[in-house]
């Protein structure tokens, strides 16, 4: 049996498995940071590796799935990079985290996908010659229905109570004045931040809470989040997609949103099946990287590259 390294890197932390004849083993690290130069993930590969004490020639193949792959770097050899200082020169995969997530949640088969974490994306695919990727654009140009997106919405709502803008949303302010400090600190904390996009999701567990005990505001907020994830799931299953879909991601864990996302899809799309996810973005790099390493896969740049 081979063995086989598959890496998470995302806006809410990395996740890294081996898995071999001795059975399988993780670690987890810290979340995808963006600079001025593009994706920092090399030191997350690094440390990842470090932590599961991998050395050059224990891996068969790799697979690395990485947010912000498709619009944040200058392509995938940085991560190619970093994966060759970490095991050495072995089978590569690098994909799109759309991608590896797709492949987990529908269980290597067909159809499409809607993710969302700190950003979010859907992808949908034949897994031949169509991968469309729809949104993605990050916190300030799309990443609708995202923890980010979510962020946004519920700091501009809460401004707008503070400015005396509206009268309805004072436990959302008071929420997050508490999660961040005064209303004139906001900006700092944000604009100035690398991981402004994290900044913003960091007040999204305010908001399900608020939701969950029937606060109108932030129920609206997020039912909205729901039916934008909808609409980037409809965009994704246009043919050749077959109508098949699956979710994946921490937002998710807001009931209020699911609910929202199905009557959505139900509304627009009645004839696709909607299914809960098989398995994670983890288990789809891993099943990649083992498809590569038995030459049943081929690439689809830029979305999955092959080394």
């Amino acid at each position: 049996m081979s063995t086989i390294l598959a890496v998470d890197l995302g806006g809410s932390g990395s996740r890294a498995r081996l898995a071999g004849p001795g059975g399988a083993r993780e670690a987890s690290g810290e979340r995808l940071r963006v600079s001025a130069g593009g994706l920092v993930a090399a030191p997350l590969v690094t440390a990842l590796v470090e932590a599961l004490d991998v050395r050059a020639g224990d891996v068969d193949a790799v697979c690395v799935g990485s947010s912000g792959i498709l619009t944040l770097s200058d392509g995938p050899q940085v991560v190619l990079d970093a994966v060759r200082t970490a095991v050495g020169d072995v089978r590569t995969v690098v994909a799109s985290d759309a991608v590896t997530s797709a492949v987990g949640a529908l269980g290597g088969r067909a159809g499409a996908v809607v993710l969302t974490g700190t950003g979010s994306t859907a992808l949908g695919t034949d897994l031949a010659d169509c991968w469309r990727k729809v949104d993605g654009w990050g916190h300030v140009l799309g990443d609708a229905g995202s923890g980010s997106w979510i962020g946004m919405q519920a700091l501009q709502t809460a401004l707008e109570q503070h400015d005396g803008r509206r009268s309805d949303a004072a436990a959302l302010l008071a929420a997050t004045v508490a999660r961040l400090g005064v209303p004139e600190s906001w900006p700092r904390q944000i604009y100035t931040r690398e991981d402004r996009a994290g900044v913003l999701a960091s007040v999204v567990p305010d908001v399900v809470a608020l939701a969950a005990g029937d606060d109108g505001v932030c129920r609206a907020l997020l039912r909205l989040a729901g039916r934008e994830l909808a609409r980037s799931l409809v965009a994704a299953l246009r043919p050749p997609v077959p109508p098949l879909a699956s979710w994946t991601g921490g937002i998710f864990g807001a009931a209020v949103v699911l609910e929202a996302m199905r009557e959505e899809l139900a509304a627009r799309r009645p004839d696709v099946v909607l299914e809960p996810p098989r398995g994670t973005s983890l288990d789809g790099a891993e099943t990649l990287a083992r498809r590569a390493l038995a030459s049943d896969l081929r690439p689809a740049k830029p979305f999955l590259t092959l080394y």
